[in-house]
């Protein structure tokens, strides 16, 4: 079969896309012809002009601190994603597909409210992701997330006409089933893994770590916030001013004897590669990204790795983990995934 993934490959941020990398990995290793939809909307560009627009022009700095880190990306996306020619339009994207046989809406935040009505710029609503578009196969979402877990009702209201196009829908979090009834949804959906879990450790296989130089550490890779870990010899993963490549954020978290963290793909990389961790929650801001994290961790029992930044996370990072039987329940929680990806 020959398969596109639309997806937030774009994005800069590790998780978007290793994700991505992850989808097409797996597609790929069932014997599929497997390809990255490579739509992404002007306003996305990491470009001095959009940040003035959107933002605001005093932020010259993040403007800088982006770039690099979307220059490092960009080198990883290259070498390990099978992109088509680029459109900036929903509207472009059926001549990418004209000859695939199923179309993937997935994973990542996709469905986000904030994309589906300024997707395409302020207010140019976008339902490129609901897959809204002339395709004659099938149409899958996986792992998808909605980002919060009350779906605003203007965006409701759009998505609710066109969201039974899609054959059937794997959400990545317990409150997307919620959402998708809040939308009537009448078509088969589910809670199933992010893509990183589909194939296990083999999932790096392909790629060649980098070791940083400290030893004996541990990692701290703390989104939006600064923190700093009460123990000696810390790794501080800094990616607002020095972005690390993929290869060296893996390899920080892989080589690492413990990682403290509030990034849900971080987590993902040490459960993967048995490293222990600490999974702190968002207690101000964006609590709705808690959902995707707290559901993994209760799937796999693990849900007392969850931390608030006021626990004494240093003493739950030193408790041990069973990882033979954590293996195990991750293997049978790929198997969900397995099983929702099998063509019908």
């Amino acid at each position: 079969m020959k398969i596109g993934i639309l997806t937030f490959h774009w994005a800069t941020n590790y998780g978007a896309v290793l994700q991505c990398y992850a989808l097409q990995t797996y597609l790929e290793a069932i014997g599929h012809e497997v390809y990255v939809i490579n739509y992404k909307p002007r306003h996305a560009d990491c470009t001095l002009w959009n940040y003035i627009r959107f933002r605001h022009f005093l932020h010259h700095k993040r403007y800088c601190n982006s770039k690099k880190k979307e220059k490092v990306l960009e080198v990883f996306r290259d070498r390990h994603l099978n992109l088509t020619s680029r459109v900036c339009k929903k509207t472009a994207i059926p001549n990418l597909i004209s000859d695939f046989d199923i179309v993937i809406s997935g994973s990542d935040q996709i469905l986000n409210p904030s994309f589906l009505l300024n997707g395409e710029g302020r207010r140019k609503v976008s339902t490129a992701y609901f897959l809204d578009f002339p395709f004659k196969g099938k149409r899958i979402g996986y792992a998808v997330s909605f980002g919060c877990t009350i779906y605003p009702q203007k965006a409701t209201t759009i998505a609710s006409k066109i969201i039974n196009q899609i054959d059937r829908i794997g959400v990545r979090e317990n409150s997307g089933l919620d959402i998708l009834r809040s939308m009537k949804y009448q078509n088969e959906m589910r809670v199933v893994p992010d893509p990183t879990i589909l194939c296990y450790s083999e999932l790096f296989k392909g790629i060649e770590f980098q070791k940083p130089q400290a030893t004996n550490y541990y990692c701290a890779y703390i989104l939006h916030k600064e923190i700093k870990v009460a123990a000696a010899n810390v790794f501080y993963i800094d990616e607002e001013n020095n972005p690390l490549t993929m290869e060296a954020w893996l390899g920080a978290i892989i080589y690492s004897k413990g990682l403290i963290t509030n990034s849900y793909h971080g987590m993902i990389v040490a459960l993967l590669n048995r490293i222990p961790f600490v999974a702190l929650i968002v207690t101000t801001g964006a609590t709705g990204m808690n959902d995707r994290l707290s559901t993994l961790l209760h799937t796999i029992g693990l849900e007392d790795r969850i931390c608030s930044e006021n626990d004494d996370y240093m003493s739950v990072l030193s408790n041990k983990i069973d990882w033979v039987v954590v293996d195990a329940k991750i293997k049978s929680y790929s198997e969900i995934g397995r099983e929702f990806l099998k063509i019908k």
